[in-house]
Formats: structure tokens, sequence, C-alpha cells
């Protein structure tokens, strides 16, 4: 029988180098045989120089909405709109598409130019563009990579126009013809708040292959070359060399569950180095405050690398930290890319018990150790064991090895199959609804 849906965009609005799910999406999308273009956009200059080469070879088309590297009126326009939208809610209160983000416009206009078999929201500022489409009898979706509406510390949800967000996500989730999330504890909580039909799961693994781009040098902790020429994730470290830990994400600031960390190796003796990986600018002042002294002096920052290399980088150290925090309900929920690049890089993990990383604990399979965020004791013990004594260490790190090799991509974008089955009866019911509301 033939496929109803041939053409599919992903509605994103950002830098596919920073967003790896949607990058990963359409590679599954694209291998299944349907047309894929991913709809982004560009903010920094640096980034857009990563976009040309994450894309460069894949099987689908890349387009942006729009480009604010350049410059000229139109990014001018963009940014006066938001700024507008920005005002109308604080002086205002009204809640408006503008104030999300860039772009929301162009959006919508590059969807319904591209004129898909199906559209699919990956971000917030793309919910308004789906949600308009669906009103004109588009078929469209969802991927629920986080919870928009239920995201961000409370000091950043104050400008945030959450009861739109909510009203857009419950449109998609029980209209669209596509949802999808990254935890069965997101799946959950999304049908509980919005009665719709259960999101199928899809989580942020990494493809098998990814590991045979290791490249076995010491980039990160070059003084480990004294006792082994390459790095080998599989080989066990000598007792002499320096238990590493290590954190990644795209900023290193407050929120992201450091601070626990910071607190818990304090006066933590043992052969031992923190190395954290992302983006310090503007938030140097507070690593200088909350970071004690004794800690810091142990503390090394990398900046970004491309993507290609980072689980390179990973598999240097012996412990990847997740120490994601129960606040916001949306961190709460899901599950992070870095969880499972751990394990793929061969990292016994030390994760906060949020709801999603317990979840995420139990497929490890024993190389993932959780503690509770409000019990800094409980992180101080568990890591002094670790630390100190280096007990457990060796036999996480070999179960963390095996988990990456179960816990990939190539089993994870089955689900897509699962998804597609229900593309058309989805289709029928939308249009059925349509029906009954002009009846």
């Amino acid at each position: 029988m033939a496929k109803t849906v041939q053409r599919i965009v992903l509605l994103s609005g950002n830098h596919p180098c920073s967003n790896p799910r949607v990058v990963k999406e359409a590679d599954a999308l694209a291998e299944r045989g349907y047309q894929v273009t991913v709809v982004g956009a560009a903010f920094v200059p640096e980034l857009k120089s990563r976009d040309e080469r994450v894309i460069l070879g894949r099987p689908w088309r890349y387009v942006m909405a729009f480009d604010l590297t350049q410059k000229g009126g139109a990014g001018f326009l963009l940014r006066a709109q938001k700024k507008i939208g920005e005002l109308a809610f604080q002086r205002c209160g009204y809640q408006n598409r503008w104030q999300l983000h860039y772009g929301t416009g162009s959006l919508y206009r590059r969807a319904r130019k591209l004129d898909a078999d199906l559209t699919i929201a990956h971000w917030d500022a793309a919910l308004p563009a789906a949600v308009k489409l669906l009103d004109q009898g588009k078929r469209v979706g969802v991927d629920m990579e986080d919870w928009f509406s239920e995201d961000l510390l409370p000091e950043a949800r104050k400008g945030r126009p959450v009861r739109l967000l909510k009203h857009l996500e419950k449109r998609l989730l029980c209209e669209g013809a596509h949802s999808s999330c990254t935890s069965e504890a997101m799946a959950d909580a999304l049908v509980k708040e919005y009665r719709c039909r259960r999101p199928t799961v899809v989580r942020n693994v990494f493809p098998q292959k990814d590991r045979e781009g290791l490249d076995g040098k010491w980039k990160d902790r070059p003084g480990m070359a004294k006792w082994m020429e390459r790095n080998d994730p599989t080989a066990e470290r000598p007792k002499e060399a320096p238990v590493s830990i290590h954190w990644f994400s795209q900023t290193i600031g407050p929120g992201r569950g450091l601070e626990i960390l910071f607190q818990a190796l304090e006066g933590m003796e043992g052969n031992w180095e923190l190395h954290l990986r992302g983006n310090l600018k503007g938030y140097e002042g507070w690593l200088e405050r909350v970071c004690p002294e004794s800690v810091r002096c142990r503390v090394t920052v990398h900046g970004l690398v491309e993507n290609e290399e980072l689980l390179s980088r990973i598999a240097e150290h012996d412990i990847g930290f997740a120490g994601e925090l129960h606040e916001p309900i949306s961190r709460n929920l899901t599950i992070t890319n870095k969880f499972f690049q751990y394990l793929q890089a061969g990292l016994a993990v030390v994760a906060s018990d949020t709801e999603g990383q317990k979840e995420a604990a139990v497929a490890a399979e024993g190389a993932a150790m959780l503690f509770s965020p409000e019990n800094i004791g409980e992180l101080k013990r568990a890591l002094g064991k670790i630390l100190q004594q280096r007990t457990g260490l060796g036999s996480m790190k070999k179960r963390a090895w095996s988990a990456g090799s179960e816990l990939v991509w190539e089993k994870e974008s089955i689900n897509y199959r699962q998804m597609e089955a229900g593309w058309p009866a989805a289709a029928n019911m939308f249009q059925k609804t349509q029906k009954q509301k002009r009846g």
C-alpha cells in the first residue's frame, strides 16, 4: 500500500549542531524512504559554521527560516518584533508567539511554502506555526524533547507565555497526527495533563557506529599518556592515575546541578579531578562564587567541540555527572543526552534521582548510581567511596560500556515504525473532528 506521507518537515528553528535529536530523527525518517526537510535558523556565526559540517552528506535537505548572523533589515525587524512581543507581555500581560523567540512567523511561512504531508514541531518557537497549519487542515505533529510549558527556572518563567504554550501543546498532542517524547515518565505526565493519546517514547540515545570514531587521544587529560599511550575506554585505568569526573552542556551555569556537585566535593580527599565542558561566558563570576577553592583548584574548563569529537573527549574520563534538578518539571521528567553519551563512552554515571533518570538507570543495569539532589551528604558519601576507595568504579565502567552497546539509536529508531503506522488513522480522526466542528 502506498504511503500516505511522503514529504516530512521537521520544524526546529534552531542550529542543527545544537539539536542532535532533530538530526537523528531526520536520518531515521530519510532512511525509511521519506523526503525530509529540516527547517532551522542561525543566531551565532560559529554555530552556523558547525551546522554546515553537521548537515554535509546527510540524506535530507536543510533550509533556514531566518539568519540573524547576516547584517540587514530582516534581522533588525525580527529583533524588533521579539522586543515588542516581550513588552506587550510585560506591560499588558498579553501572551503572544513573538515573545517566544525570533522568527516564529518566518517558521510558519517556510513550513507553509514547503507544504509537507507531515510537519513536526521540535521546539517551542515552532509550536505556533504547527498549530496554524493544523487549523488549515494540514497534518502536523510535535516532538516533546522538553515539556516546553514546564521548562526553565522560576526567574526565566516570569517572561514566559506559559498559558499560550499549554494551549499550543494541548492542540498538537490531542489533534496532531504524531507525538513523541523522551521518556516514559514524560509520556505518562502528558497523558495525565492533556488527556491526549500517549506519545511514543524515543530516548536520546546515539548511534552505535559513533564508537567507531573514538580517536584514542588524550586531549582533555594529556598527563594520562604517561600511563596509557592511547585511551581505550575498555581498558582498566592504572590506580596511580587520578579519577576524572566529567560534565558537559551548552552552557556552564546555574540550575544544572553543578552547585550540588561542588558542595559534595568540598574537602574531598583522594586523587581526583573535575572537568567541565561548555560555554562559561557570562558566568565566570558565578563559578568563582559557588565553587569552593578546594574544588576550584581541581577544575578544568573545556570549550565546546565538534559533535563528532565529543564522544572521544567524554571517553577520556571515568565518571559522568548528571545532576538534573527536580524542578522545573520538564527537567525532572526528561532524560538528557548526556546520560546516554556517558554510557556510550564507558563512563560510570552518577545521576540525580529525577523521574527520567531513575528510568534510565534501570535501563543502564548497574552502570548508574542515583542520589537525591536534596541530600548533599548522600552524594558526598557515594563520591567518597568511588574517589577515595575506588569501590565499584571498574565494574560500573564495564557495565556502562555494555549498556552503551544496547541503548543505541539503531534500536531506538525502530519506534518510528509505530508512529508512522498511526499517521493515517490520526489524520482521518482529525478530518472527522474538523467536519464535526463545521457541522
